[in-house]
């Protein structure tokens, strides 16, 4: 009767179980670090979704697919340091290719149309209808640009450090003043051809 190989053991499972771990008890350990991982990164990803598609049910979708990629990926990223960047660029990654999608982009305008109306506004009408529309502006302007500058424009309005973001974009922290520079040049030159000068 044929038996069927044994699958290799990853490295990390061999090193565990040089150390009198089982498997079990490194999948237990692995488990919880994703955990952790999760409480820690969840507001931060899910808050710069919001920013960025404008929808708080499709932000926690991407979020959700964000952390079920990780989860997926997890045991081969290693320590927590290299999951922050990973995250982020994954996170901005599926924001922005939400952000181009049309279909989901005239059902948000629609919904967000909806709510708009269904939604009594403390402030002035204009005033809330004018950053609507200057929401909507950015968020075009932001699909339009390449991914690398629209993820670094992105990442540090959400309130990412220099360091934090050379982590989600893989580059040396002291190329970032230069990317942002260029990103918001870019940026600036987009918005102004289509849109004039912001007001």
């Amino acid at each position: 009767m044929n038996q069927p190989k044994p699958s290799r053991v990853p490295l990390k499972w061999e090193k565990s179980l040089e150390d009198k771990v089982t498997r079990s008890q490194f999948e237990s350990r692995l488990s919880e670090a994703f955990e952790a991982v999760f409480k820690e990164r969840w507001p931060k990803i899910h808050a710069i979704l919001i920013r960025m598609v404008g929808d708080a049910d499709e932000a926690e979708d991407l979020a959700l697919e964000t952390f079920y990629r990780l989860h997926a990926q997890f045991d081969r990223l290693g320590g927590s340091d290299r999951v922050g960047g990973w995250l982020y660029r994954v996170a901005v990654n599926l924001g922005l290719n939400a952000l181009r999608d049309s279909r989901r982009r005239k059902k948000y305008e629609e919904q967000a149309g909806f709510e708009a109306l269904r939604t009594p506004r403390d402030d002035n009408p204009a005033a809330a209808a004018e950053r609507m529309e200057q929401q909507g502006q950015v968020r075009l302007i932001l699909a339009e640009m390449k991914p690398g500058s629209a993820q670094i424009l992105i990442l540090r309005s959400a309130g990412l450090s220099y360091q934090e973001l050379a982590e989600a974009v893989q580059a040396s922290a002291r190329s970032i003043g230069t990317l942002l520079n260029r990103a918001e040049q870019d940026f600036e030159k987009r918005y102004k051809a289509r849109f004039g000068e912001p007001r």
